[in-house]
């Protein structure tokens, strides 16, 4: 793999850094942090494509400070210094692990480290989404050509606003391109499924409006409540994840008590999920006519059901 360089050119990367973000030093040597910059390069470059990374590498190199690569090097250097920070408290050394003070410092308390990790990651995130923004607002080639891009093909979901008018995600580029192959699992092993052969009709935007609106509704809450069981609260802003457990505060300690609203949350959205395909599955048996409920309304949290 072609190493693309976005810092350092004349040795000046610590300064580059340090103007960009405002979270490091120009003082402080830019070979002690390269590494990580590296392996961000690659994570936004799996983001966003690497024509795009490509693209704004080559900009650097001909000392054009265009729009594009500022753009591809926020997340970049953001992501580069979180994880650079969480791993310099403790020095490793020929002798073992240290920790090196002098008389006018002293280590942080634990909630300062998570509060600080917490706010370095929103920035984080706050980045992605002014790059998602600047491509799709600027039709940027080499982002409408990516792989990523070009994938909405296979969402019924072909729009933010369109993902935003069934469940609001503060408008999040980054967290509506993360959920997509959610989207495209859920349509593969559900909501197939449901519509049988006019699905490709669905999908392509051809079928009847009311249907393909539940459609686009039931895939939309799959995929957050998919999300919801399979990762780490982490991966979201802060303010979309307190959504599924509002005491959640972004660290470690509050990790450990947001299982049950965690649960409670997902449950509600299963509920709404359940409708809306009875909705589907009633417009299908009956065509345009009355919907009607075609499973029970249990609540999760009382120890009985109903089957009527």
């Amino acid at each position: 793999m072609i190493m693309i360089t976005l810092f350092d050119k004349d040795d000046r990367g610590s300064i580059e850094l340090e103007d960009l973000t405002g979270q490091w030093y120009a003082a402080s040597p830019y070979r002690a942090i390269r590494t990580e910059i590296e392996f961000a390069t690659r994570e936004v470059q799996n983001r966003v494509g690497e024509a795009v990374v490509n693209a704004a590498a080559d900009a650097y190199q001909r000392g054009i400070d265009d729009a594009l690569l500022n753009a591809v090097r926020m997340p970049i250097a953001f992501l580069a210094i979180m994880r650079y920070s969480s791993l310099s408290t403790v020095s490793h050394e020929s002798t073992g692990r240290k920790v090196k003070m002098d008389d006018n410092e002293k280590m942080p308390f634990e909630w300062m480290v998570d509060r600080d990790d917490r706010a370095m990651r929103e920035r984080y995130y706050r980045a992605l989404d002014s790059l998602y923004s600047y491509l799709e607002e600027n039709k940027v080639p080499e982002w409408i050509g990516s792989d990523v891009r070009t994938g909405l093909r296979r969402s019924i979901v072909k729009s933010l606003k369109e993902f935003e008018s069934v469940y609001p995600i503060e408008g999040s580029y980054y967290v509506y391109y993360m959920l997509q192959s959610l989207i495209v699992e859920a349509q593969d092993n559900e909501l197939e499924q449901y519509f049988g052969s006019s699905w490709e009709d669905i999908l392509a935007g051809h079928g009847e409006q009311p249907l393909r609106s539940l459609a686009i509704r039931a895939a939309i809450l799959s995929s957050v409540i998919i999300a919801g069981e399979r990762w780490s609260l982490a991966v979201f802003p802060l303010e979309i994840a307190r959504r599924f457990s509002p005491t959640y505060q972004g660290n470690r300690a509050s990790d450990k008590i947001s299982t049950a609203e965690t649960d409670w949350y997902l449950d509600k959205l299963r509920k709404q999920k359940a409708e809306v395909l009875n909705k589907i599955r009633a417009i299908l048996s009956h065509g345009s006519g009355p919907v009607g409920r075609l499973l029970p309304q249990n609540d999760p949290r009382k120890k009985y059901c109903t089957t009527v």
